[in-house]
């Protein structure tokens, strides 16, 4: 019954289905299409289509590098050198400064013994004498008078109280005087009327200022010890602000402790020697003797 059904519902929907199929006309009845020439119209041409011109390209123009501003160095304003004093640090040994106005160093003498007296008991009550305690005092032996008169002579200035300057012209018997004939010579005569003044007014205050500052210094411990004694002669220059310049000894003793103190002494004393207005040339005599 079922199937049955089911047929008939087939059936119908291919019925209604059926009657939308449009059916092509019979094959003997075909229409003809005239056609007449000389009403057809061409269609208008079409209207051209302008383009436009393309642009000219714009030529990119390089980058133009940026010129380099090549900064100026500013010169550093130059310093000018501190001009020190020369000194010498080394370390030195000095004996003990001596009060004399002279360039000698006293030698004390050693210390003596103390004689302690024992006490003795008394059992008979009897005089004794008291023993005198007679010092024995060292004596010291003079020193030998040098040959050189000059030498002699200097010795006998160094004892002068002055330490100033002097603007005195030194006499041709003072051993200023004899200094510069025996140690500048004809050097001297290729200086100028400046230096010449300077040297024979002051060479003799130089000479003592160094004296004195060697005295104050004291003996070497090494050339009291060994008995060293002698003469240097010494040279630099003396510039108008105080420096001096081209220290050396022109002559040495050959003792090593005796010439390394003349320089050292130099070095201390300078500052205290009178000023030249130019640049002068200074030699002098430094005496070291033991009494």
């Amino acid at each position: 019954m079922l199937s049955l059904l089911l047929h008939l519902l087939i059936l119908l929907l291919f019925m209604l289905t059926f009657k939308d199929v449009i059916l092509p006309p019979p094959g003997g009845q075909e229409k003809k299409i005239s056609l007449n020439l000389s009403k057809f119209v061409p269609p208008p041409a079409p209207k051209p289509v302008v383009i436009p011109p393309k642009p000219k390209p714009v030529p990119v123009k390089p980058p133009v590098p940026k010129p380099i501003v090549e900064k100026k160095i500013e010169p550093k304003p130059e310093v000018q050198p501190i001009k020190k004093k020369v000194l010498d640090e080394s370390k030195k040994i000095f004996a003990e400064k001596s009060t004399e106005e002279n360039n000698v160093t006293k030698i004390e003498p050693k210390p003596k013994k103390k004689i302690v007296k024992k006490e003795v008991k008394k059992k008979v009550p009897k005089k004794t004498k008291k023993k005198r305690v007679v010092k024995k005092t060292k004596k010291y032996k003079k020193p030998k008078r040098s040959n050189d008169a000059l030498f002699n002579s200097l010795m006998g200035a160094a004892s002068s109280t002055s330490m100033y300057p002097s603007s005195r012209r030194a006499s041709s018997g003072s051993y200023a005087a004899k200094m510069i004939k025996q140690l500048y010579g004809n050097e001297f005569n290729s200086f100028s009327p400046t230096q010449k003044k300077f040297i024979q007014n002051n060479l003799g205050t130089i000479h003592r200022i160094t004296q004195r500052t060697l005295t104050r210094n004291g003996y070497p411990t090494v050339a009291v010890q060994t008995r060293q004694q002698g003469t240097n002669v010494v040279s630099f220059y003396l510039h108008p602000n105080g420096d001096i310049t081209g220290l050396r000894l022109k002559k040495r003793m050959g003792y090593e402790a005796l010439d390394q103190n003349t320089l050292d002494v130099i070095r201390i004393a300078y500052k205290n020697y009178p000023l030249p207005n130019k640049k002068t040339k200074i030699m002098f005599y430094v005496t070291y003797t033991l009494y």
